[in-house]
């Protein structure tokens, strides 16, 4: 026997039941629309390099930051600051300024000043500079240190090659001793959420040209062999980005032909950069 008889009470218990059904689904639909309205609008993902082996992949609004994300942002980033195309006179102040955000406030002034002291000495007008990787000396765990929880301390073997008047003025290798920090300043224009902070209380070295050629296969950082810079004059600017101190005479110096291969101390102290030998012609 139904539980109601009389059609007009089954009617109205109808109703009751899908009452408490639609209160149910609007505060499903509250719930839910307060979930999206919470939920974080950017997620990061840092991918490694090498997927060939698989990885752990982290995925958050601020995840770990793994070393290869470090070396790579430092790397691509300063080899664009370092990319002078036609005339450095006009590049280097243009891609200081394109690349501001990805640079502390610190690490901007040194270059600034690099520039200016660069400008002064002759040694930026008409002059094209390109940094490179040097193949098979990129990244590897060695090449990265952990100096804290927000900073990194990452080595780049690089060469740089640099033209006057298209006369070849320099062809070296450097190591850039960078250091890298969290700089969570402005997402939109610097989605990797990190900075350079220049060389911090390091210099860059020259990397020994035979030494080189010899560990580009199964190197290690300790086979490298490096020589020291001299330290810059005291009214010179704290920065050279290739590490090498700018005197007064550089202008004319960098007219000169191409130093010779090996570094050698010179009577005054001062280290002749590696340069790497060229095919004859």
């Amino acid at each position: 026997m139904a539980k109601f008889v009389d059609a007009l009470q089954q009617s109205r218990h109808e109703n009751k039941r899908l009452t408490w059904l639609c209160l149910l689904l609007g505060v499903l639909a509250a719930f839910a629309m307060w979930g999206w309205k919470t939920a974080p609008r950017d997620l990061v993902a840092h991918i490694p390099p090498d997927l060939r082996n698989g990885a752990t992949i982290n995925v958050g609004p601020s995840p770990d930051v793994p070393d290869t994300t470090v070396y790579t942002f430092a790397f691509y980033i300063w080899q664009q600051v370092n990319r002078w195309k036609t005339d450095g006179g006009k590049d280097y102040g243009d891609q200081i300024f394109a690349l501001q955000s990805f640079l502390t406030p610190t690490c901007r002034e040194q270059l600034i000043a690099d520039m200016n002291q660069r400008s002064g000495a002759g040694e930026l007008a008409r002059r094209t500079r390109a940094v490179m990787e040097i193949p098979g000396l990129g990244y590897s765990a060695e090449r990265v240190s952990v100096l804290g929880g927000n900073a990194w301390k990452v080595l780049l073997d690089t060469q740089v090659q640099e033209t006057q008047a298209n006369v070849s003025v320099k062809d070296a290798y450097i190591r850039y001793p960078l250091r890298v920090v969290r700089f969570d300043v402005d997402r939109e224009k610097n989605p990797w959420q990190l900075a350079i902070d220049c060389f911090g209380g390091e210099r860059p070295a020259r990397l020994d040209a035979k030494s080189v050629s010899v560990s580009q296969t199964g190197h290690t950082l300790a086979e490298i062999r490096t020589d020291a810079i001299t330290p810059a004059p005291p009214s010179a600017s704290p920065l050279g980005s290739d590490g090498t101190p700018v005197t007064a005479g550089s202008a004319n110096a960098a007219r000169a032909p191409a130093p010779a291969p090996s570094p050698s101390p010179s009577p005054t102290g001062t280290i002749t950069p590696a340069t790497l030998p060229r095919a004859a012609n």
